[in-house]
């Protein structure tokens, strides 16, 4: 099969087959979806409960300060038990004008109880009940107040018999003490109705069919809707590992042997956990549509890719194929050929890459013509270019005698030096040389150096003669004492010492450069360091000490570690380890 045969079948593969398993994985998939997509706002909806049954629950406490900050409330609770009853009558008027201002600012499902220490009981009900007329300190919600010392605490009432509706679900208590003395005068009791939570419930919700809990952080139902018998029950689960650590989230769910979806939600503040279960067939109702319409778009786009198919194989192929027969005549030698497109796709630039090619290839063959010529020039104006330095160095030689035959012997041996130096620097084919060979340049250096600083400065070496016949690059101590000669002895106002030692270690050669010059401050110290490491320019110690490590870099790699220290007035040290060179 040719190329666009093979395009049109693996194009309708490509897409036939997606579409055939959308088709068929559609439904699950939509299903998957539109649960996330209802448990996500099912999620936000509880948060938005868990919020109001907060905020309703900050109001119990703010009311509950008000009661516990009332003073006229805990001189009533500090009377004596045998008052008269005009005076308890009194007391009683006060405490339930308190509960009626309280009660009718907001409509709330509860009770107010006022138990004092001395008798006294106060309740915004028709009745009190009996676990609030005797005061056991060990015990529920009394324990919990006494221990709290007056701040606020909460009780889930707790049910053992499920087959009747718990009305009383939840109780706030607080311990009341004298604001002067803080002894203890009494407590303060609120029962919540179930009916508190329900009501905040009705007024958010949205889906039929809907189980909802709230639930606290042992885990005991405090509202429940629609049932009610299970209210004080605690909510079993066949896994209750979410009711225990999970915070938020959502869950597939067999509830009452139906498949459902759970979702929960945890308030920071008070633990609760708000949890809805809906039945999965109430999601399931808005799928079938959504999958018709899926099937329907599918099989339009399997038409459709059908067309795709032949359109694109037939314009893939035809520029390849014009392609194809513009490489034949380059094989056969023809450069001019040039491919013409209009489209400026990857055929387009791969065409334009195609003509590129062919332009670099002439211009590379012309190129390498015309570089052999420039070779060849270059080859002669370099053995020219050899003339002048041995004609200086001879000229020098010729010098040399001629202060030996006139007895000017510092003469004499300032020309040798020199000469030796120039001998050495025009070398060729020598980048590496013997130690003792760079040592023998670097004492020609010197006794130039010598006689124009004349006593300025002494130098010592210490040269390991075991290492003389090791390698090192060309020209590396010369520019190392020149730095210290120059930045170093020049200004010095006393005679200064100078230090070479070459030293072999089992792993490398230790070369230490060290002077008793002016030295740097740690600012300039601090600047060529980084100069040096970013192998920027260096005006402080100039160019020769920059090429010596440049030099040693690309001799060595990261192979050579160099170290350069300073002192003000204490002179200047370098040290370099180099590993020693094969072969």
């Amino acid at each position: 099969m040719n190329l666009r045969t093979k395009l049109i079948i693996v194009s309708l593969l490509i897409s036939l087959i997606p579409l055939m398993l959308l088709g068929f994985f559609t439904f699950k998939y939509i299903s998957g979806l539109l649960q996330e997509e209802i448990s996500e706002n099912e999620l936000d909806r509880l948060s938005s409960l868990n919020n109001q049954f907060t905020y309703f629950l900050k109001d119990i406490e703010q009311m509950t300060l008000f009661f516990y900050n009332n003073e006229e409330i805990q001189e009533i609770l500090k009377k004596d038990a045998e008052r008269s009853v005009e005076n308890k009558y009194e007391d009683y008027e006060y405490v339930s004008e308190r509960f009626d201002m309280v009660r009718g600012v907001k409509d709330w499902d509860i009770n107010i109880y006022v138990i004092g220490l001395n008798g006294d009981r106060y309740f915004s009900n028709d009745f009190l009940p009996s676990n609030y007329n005797d005061i056991r300190e060990s015990w529920g919600i009394f324990r919990k107040a006494e221990e709290a010392n007056g701040a606020l605490v909460w009780d889930t009432n707790y049910s053992i018999n499920k087959l009747h509706d718990q009305e009383i679900v939840l109780t706030a208590g607080r311990m009341l003490v004298d604001s002067t003395t803080d002894e203890k005068i009494g407590y303060l009791m609120v029962d919540i109705y179930e009916s508190s939570f329900s009501n905040i419930y009705d007024k958010n919700h949205s889906i039929n069919r809907e189980h909802f809990f709230l639930v606290d952080d042992q885990g005991y139902i405090i509202s429940s809707q629609p049932e009610k018998n299970n209210v004080g029950t605690k909510l079993e689960t066949e896994n209750n590992q979410w009711l225990k650590s999970g915070t938020s989230g959502f869950l597939k769910f067999d509830w009452e042997n139906t498949s459902s979806i759970l979702t929960y939600h945890t308030d920071e503040e008070t633990s609760f956990k708000a949890i809805s279960i809906i039945p999965m067939d109430v999601i399931q109702e808005k799928n079938f549509s959504i999958r018709n319409l899926t099937l329907n778009f599918a099989l339009i786009g399997i038409i459709f890719s059908a067309w795709l198919a032949y359109f694109l194989s037939k314009t893939i192929t035809k520029p390849l194929y014009k392609l194809i027969h513009l490489m034949k005549e380059v094989e056969k030698g023809n450069l001019e050929v040039r491919f013409d497109s209009k489209y400026k796709d990857d055929i387009g630039v791969f065409g334009q890459r195609f003509n590129h090619m062919l332009e670099e290839l002439k211009i590379l063959i012309q190129d390498n013509y015309e570089k052999q010529v420039r070779m060849k020039d270059s080859e002669l104006k370099a053995l020219r270019a050899q003339i002048n330095p041995h004609f200086l160095y001879n000229t020098l030689e010729t010098i040399n005698w001629l202060a030996r035959l006139e007895g000017v012997n510092d003469i004499s041996k300032l020309v040798l030096s020199l000469s030796e130096i120039m001998k050495y620097s025009v070398k060729k084919g020598k980048d590496f040389v013997t130690i003792e060979q760079d040592v023998e340049q670097l004492k020609n250096y010197l006794t130039i150096q010598e006689f124009r600083y004349r006593d300025k400065f002494k130098v010592y070496m210490d040269v390991d003669a075991s290492i003389l016949k090791e390698q090192i690059p060309a020209l590396l101590l010369q520019p190392l004492v020149e730095n210290a000669i120059v930045h170093g002895m020049e200004n010095k106002e006393t005679m200064g010492i100078i230090r070479i030692i070459i030293k072999g270690n089992p792993s490398n050669i230790k070369i230490v450069v060290q002077d008793d010059g002016i030295g740097m401050n740690e600012d300039t110290l601090e600047l060529v360091n980084s100069k040096i490491h970013d192998g920027l320019t260096l005006d402080k110690l100039g160019i020769g000490i920059e090429n010596v490590r440049k030099r040693l870099y690309l001799s060595y790699g990261e192979q050579f570690s160099w170290n350069l220290s300073s002192k003000p007035n204490e002179g200047t040290s370098i040290e370099i380890l180099i590993p020693y060179k094969e072969g």
